[in-house]
């Protein structure tokens, strides 16, 4: 969890679960663009040269990619597919594959995105495609044990997440310190009390 005063007080990351299966979709997509290229370098000999060019430095990214994989480094091949979306629109001829590797781009931007909670003084707010906002009078209890981060409706339903605690350790608070925050938010939303030390 991350303090992030601008906005929110405290920023909750959720862990993205399937990461590796979609970098895994994002390297064989590329692969399939690198057997397009060499296609084309094959059957259209105008353009060989700059199919060549775009071969090699696609291949140069994608070995490096893998080899980020393989050490389990995150890695994003979005750059890689925006490449091939451009290759393929503006090296003759013209492939309609290319629609293939925008919407790769897309949703990997999409699927890769780690979904936030962020936690103000008037609400909770969820990030993604559809923001979803929870006031905090519609809730029981919120607090962080272990990496779970658990929201607990008045309606009995409830949301229990893992967290991922992230590389910026100096932005990190304490559970403690969050669950305070969120216990005295409850008071003051369900009772109007503020706690005092």
């Amino acid at each position: 969890m991350r303090r992030d005063s601008k906005i929110f007080p405290y920023v909750v990351i959720i862990k993205q679960k399937g990461r590796r299966r979609i970098e895994i979709l994002g390297i064989i997509s590329s692969l399939i663009f690198i057997l397009i290229l060499l296609q084309r370098i094959y059957e259209y000999p105008s353009a060989r040269i700059i199919n060549l060019l775009v071969c090699v430095s696609v291949s140069g990214m994608l070995v490096y990619n893998i080899l980020q994989f393989r050490k389990g480094k995150k890695i994003s091949l979005r750059p890689l597919h925006i490449v091939a979306f451009l290759a393929l629109l503006l090296i003759p001829p013209i492939n309609w594959f290319l629609l293939f590797f925008i919407i790769m781009a897309l949703l990997e931007k999409m699927a890769l995105t780690p979904e936030e909670i962020g936690f103000s003084d008037e609400e909770i707010v969820f990030s993604g495609m559809m923001k979803k906002t929870i006031r905090w009078n519609e809730l029981n209890n919120v607090i962080l044990k272990d990496g779970i981060i658990s929201i607990d409706f008045n309606n009995n339903k409830l949301i229990q997440k893992e967290t991922d605690d992230g590389d910026d350790e100096d932005e990190d608070a304490s559970e403690e310190e969050f669950n305070l925050y969120c216990a005295e938010r409850l008071k003051i939303a369900n009772y109007g009390l503020r706690i005092t030390d």
